[in-house]
């Protein structure tokens, strides 16, 4: 027979398309209904059936379960991989179900899947007016200065008191803008009052220069309070400094010289923290309003590295994909997820009450969770869009250049055809 969804070939054993999800209709062959109850009505020992073995309708029965269960693992990708339900999982299912009902059973199986979304984590951005904070603080949100909710750009100091930056995909990520030192609000005597750095995950200093005498005071009392803490070191705008040293010049710098006035560049800013007495310092180039460049990566790398263990999974799956690296180990954790929503969706089919939905439950958290995995990885609609705006280009001229298999699913919230 053949899918009514996608009209793909499909098994009558099957409960469900393997290609599109769609429900099949059962086919039922009278025939062999009407033999298979007439046989089990008989008696009939054959002489050559193996004493414990099954026969007649047993056998019969056997085979069909038998046939079903190779039909659907043969045509499942995944079936070996799935941890199945326990019983001590199903057991502690029913004592919840039996004692608070169904809706705490699906709060515990959504806070077992999505947790890290109560994990706080604050990262905290200071340097001296004119070091491009603002604009940092943007694209390691993954936004521009002119979207909603981005920090405003401006050439003077605008940072007049700490200020928490939510991330628009998990408000626990804060990255907070805090006023550099030496402003006549925040002087050496009250800024670690005022500031109170012990609050943070990580405290990253900028600089579009060098580190100067208030940067590197700073750094070294943020070293006393906590002599491991993860401080970064971080020098913007190394894209005008590439730029300045083109000037004047009537051929392009090759790629070696670049790259020796970047090493030109870090190196300065070493040697200018050592001679404050900071050694071993991590110090990072970047361009602030490019992610793909110079360290930014590298910056994203060690965030992820260097928070703890507990708070590894909220920060990967709350940064935007502004790097390979993320969407690589975003990758790696919403494939983790799969046995878990498996199970929360084998939950709903058994315990959720009918309703008027479009569709099952259980089909609801299974689409849910599919919508959740192109958040992640920007191929939601609204991403896309924005994609498209940056690029200045039309949408749908987006969808061809990147050669899109999952064009459906733009256009539908819930078709979950692939073309």
């Amino acid at each position: 027979m053949f899918c009514p969804g996608c009209g793909k070939r499909a098994k009558e054993s099957w409960k469900y398309c393997l290609n599109c999800g769609t429900t099949l209709p059962v086919v039922q062959d009278e025939i062999d209904d009407e033999a298979t109850t007439a046989i089990s009505s008989l008696d009939i020992q054959d002489e050559s059936e193996s004493e414990d073995g099954p026969s007649g309708a047993e056998a019969t029965t056997t085979d069909a379960v038998t046939q079903e269960y190779e039909d659907y693992e043969l045509g499942s990708d995944i079936l070996d991989d799935l941890d199945v339900i326990s019983d001590t999982e199903t057991e502690e299912y029913k004592r919840i179900l039996n004692k608070t009902g169904y809706t705490a059973l699906r709060e515990k199986l959504e806070e077992t899947i999505n947790g890290w979304k109560k994990i706080q984590i604050s990262i905290a951005v200071t340097g001296e007016s004119g070091t491009g904070k603002s604009s940092f603080i943007n694209s390691i949100r993954g936004l521009m200065a002119d979207d909603p909710g981005a920090a405003k750009v401006s050439a003077v100091e605008a940072t007049l008191k700490p200020t928490a930056y939510d991330h628009p995909d998990n408000p626990n990520l804060q990255v907070w803008d805090l006023p550099g030192v030496g402003t006549s609000t925040f002087t050496r005597d009250n800024y670690l009052q005022e500031v109170d750095l012990s609050r943070f995950d990580f405290v990253l200093l900028l600089s579009a220069s060098r580190f100067k005498e208030n940067d590197i005071w700073l750094a070294k009392e943020i070293l006393k309070l906590k002599p491991n803490f993860n401080l970064f070191f971080v020098r913007t705008k190394i894209d005008e400094d590439i730029r300045s040293s083109q000037r004047g010049r009537r051929k392009h710098q090759t790629a070696e010289v670049m790259h020796a006035l970047q090493q030109e560049v870090r190196d300065n800013a070493r040697s200018n923290l050592e001679k404050g007495e900071i050694f071993n310092a991590n110090i990072y180039l970047v361009d602030n309003l490019d992610t793909a460049a110079f360290d930014f990566d590298t910056i994203i790398s060690k965030l992820i590295q260097k928070v703890s263990s507990l708070k590894r999974e909220a920060m990967i799956m709350s940064l935007s994909g502004v790097t390979n690296e993320v969407v690589q180990k975003k990758l790696a954790i919403l494939k983790s997820r799969i046995s878990l929503v498996s199970k929360t969706a084998a939950v709903t089919a058994v315990f959720a009450k009918s309703d008027a939905n479009k569709y099952p439950a259980e089909i609801e958290v299974l689409l849910e969770e599919c919508r959740f995995y192109r958040s992640q990885l920007g191929l939601n609609l609204e991403s896309l869009k924005i994609i498209a705006k940056r690029l200045d280009i039309e949408f749908e001229e987006l969808l061809v250049k990147l050669s899109m298999q999952s064009y459906i699913y733009v256009d539908s919230e819930d078709r979950i055809n692939v073309i």
